[in-house]
């Protein structure tokens, strides 16, 4: 009998409003931990995907590079970078710059400014916009 008396006593235990608004507690809880380590999860693997594709732009770059300094190292390539930069010609050589014609109407307008001879008057310049 002793036994059956035990049995209710821990029943009565297990099973009270106390025990069970506890157990609630503990469950709410332990899946309010779940969630959030879910996102932190989720937060990661988002992260870590951005990083393997910045990565890979980064290693194309940096294979993009190493071929110019490659490219660069060789002769031809500093001949050929300086004659881009600078505009550099070998001996012997000349260089030509070829200039539009806007250009060249400002240049020749300014050489006749500083010359003597005698200017188109000012409506004339006018039907010269139209040409």
């Amino acid at each position: 009998m002793f036994d059956f008396y035990e049995k209710r006593k821990i029943r009565g235990l297990l099973y009270s409003k106390v025990t069970i608004a506890i157990l609630v507690i503990l469950i709410f809880l332990l899946g309010k931990s779940v969630f959030e380590r879910f996102t932190v999860a989720q937060e990661i693997d988002q992260k870590r995907e951005e990083k393997t594709a910045e990565l890979a732009s980064l290693s194309e770059r940096a294979a993009t590079l190493e071929g110019k300094v490659e490219y660069l190292k060789k002769d031809r390539g500093k001949e050929e970078e300086l004659r881009n930069r600078f505009d550099a010609a070998k001996e012997g050589e000349q260089v030509v710059i070829i200039v539009d014609n806007a250009e060249k109407k400002n240049v020749d307008a300014s050489q006749s400014n500083n010359s003597d001879t005698l200017t188109a008057p000012h409506w004339y310049n006018v039907f010269l916009f139209w040409r």
